[in-house]
């Protein structure tokens, strides 16, 4: 019978050979890491046609309750600092391009870009963009550093072309937080636009918008996305937030209000409803991330 010490070098000489015929750990394929979540506020905000201080105001105390509440991604409205001014072809020319922010350098991106650095969250915001002479329906993506990382131009424009011209680009961006598509409203409804969000990498879907909203108009469209794609899109409107999963259900859906807009003499009354929304998004990375 083999003595104690006899019996560990025969352990010992066992589990070595069992090491042996095995693959070494760097031969096994990567695995998936496991999904980490992100949580993303929208401001829900009714918009002030063409009154881009009033509107920059409103939202500042929401984006910092949203940021209080933990959000690391925020997101307003489409056109939300100059209040959707498109829609109202009475504007004189010169008084809308006026309501134009020069990117990256006009005040109120500063003012967006110091409040992102202050609060340390990536915000996404919605306006008319000035470049030159020419307008664009536009979201900037700024960091936690207070850093452009880009923008996006809304592609399908409809009635808003005889004033503003049209992004060529579905656009994703690098974030903390995973790789980032931002879509505009009516983009949303072309299937082709919003696949090639998707076959660039983007991770989840952020989409400011305006137009239709509700059960009817709206959700389905949201909801075919998803499925066609397999990602989430977080969608915030004057008057709702919706987010649809990879698999086109609905994660998440509230109705505030029956409007998008509200003049000077509502600011503040009981139909200028507004509230800030939140979803904790999984975000999957690729394997082999890290």
């Amino acid at each position: 019978m083999p003595r104690p010490c006899c019996q560990r070098t025969i352990g010992l000489l066992l589990l070595c050979s069992l090491s042996l015929g095995r693959p070494s750990p760097a031969a096994d394929p990567p695995l998936p890491q496991a999904a980490h979540t992100v949580r993303v506020a929208g401001i829900v905000l009714k918009w002030h046609r063409g009154a881009k201080e009033s509107n920059y105001r409103r939202a500042e105390p929401m984006i910092r309750e949203a940021a209080a509440h933990g959000a690391q991604i925020v997101c307003t409205t489409e056109c939300f600092l100059d209040g959707y001014a498109i829609a109202d072809k009475n504007i004189p020319w010169d008084t809308y391009r006026a309501l134009g922010e020069p990117i990256p350098d006009g005040p109120y991106v500063q003012r967006l870009r110091d409040l992102a650095r202050e609060l340390t969250i990536t915000l996404v915001a919605g306006m008319l963009e000035a470049d030159g002479p020419q307008r664009y329906n536009t979201a900037v993506l700024i960091g936690p550093d207070g850093v452009l990382l880009g923008k996006y131009r809304k592609q399908h424009l409809g009635h808003e072309a005889v004033r503003n011209q049209p992004g060529t680009e579905s656009s994703v961006f690098v974030t903390p937080h995973g790789l980032a598509g931002i879509m505009i409203c009516a983009d949303r409804r072309e299937p082709d636009t919003v696949r090639r969000f998707c076959a660039n990498g983007a991770r989840f879907l952020l989409c400011p918008s305006g137009g239709m909203y509700g059960a009817k108009d709206n959700d389905p469209i949201l909801q075919a996305r998803s499925r066609e794609n397999h990602i989430y899109i977080v969608f915030v409107h004057p008057a709702e937030f919706l987010v649809t999963a990879p698999d086109g259900s609905i994660v998440q859906c509230t109705v505030l209000g029956d409007r998008m807009l509200v003049t000077a003499e509502q600011l503040d009354s009981p139909v200028d409803q507004r509230q800030v929304f939140y979803v904790d998004l999984p975000v999957a990375e690729p394997a082999g991330a890290g």
